[in-house]
């Protein structure tokens, strides 16, 4: 994945924490950043930028999930038997993509593989859906509580599996969304 200027990184976290956060709100963080010598001091934070920091860090994220899906043979095409059916897993799939998150079929080990974006190390985590054994446990919760601090989501308070545990946390970030 092509690396996110810090700006970039300051503007499409703020917007995955906050879906409704509006370009004026994220202007302002930025320019609280700015005091923190992310950005040079001297040039002020416009709207345009802020706009142009937001389109280009989801274009990277984009690029970067899809490139990684086709790298791992994923099949991303839409499982709905109804073309209003396929319409909306298009919609889904589309807030999934904003939120750094893809998923698709991987019929090589027969099961669903998604995709998330790590923006504070600016990497991709892929994990399989499968029921967690005591061994793999650890790396999976951490890959949940990456996925759900990402998103500004407090770490669930149920006791299931991680695989029911992912499925809630993205239909939680959806909800945000619609």
């Amino acid at each position: 994945m092509k690396k996110l200027s810090d700006s970039e990184k300051i503007v499409i976290r703020e917007i995955f924490r906050s879906p409704s956060i509006t370009l004026n709100e994220c202007a302002e963080v930025l320019e609280n950043a700015e005091n923190r010598q992310v950005r040079k001091p001297n040039k002020a934070v416009d709207l345009r930028s802020v706009s142009k920091f937001k389109s280009v860090g989801y274009k990277k994220i984009r690029e970067g999930l899809l490139k990684l899906a086709n790298d791992f043979r994923l099949d991303l095409s839409l499982q709905a038997d109804t073309a209003e059916g396929k319409k909306e897993e298009e919609q889904v799939n589309e807030i999934l993509l904003r939120n750094g998150i893809l998923k698709g079929f991987d019929f090589r080990v027969n099961a669903m593989v998604y995709l998330f974006i790590n923006l504070q190390e600016q990497s991709i985590l892929p994990w399989q859906a499968h029921h967690c054994r005591p061994l793999c446990k650890t790396d999976c919760t951490n890959i949940l509580d990456t996925l759900r601090s990402e998103h500004g989501l407090p770490s669930p308070n149920i006791q299931l599996d991680v695989i029911d545990l992912i499925e809630i946390t993205i239909k939680e970030i959806i909800a945000r969304e619609t």
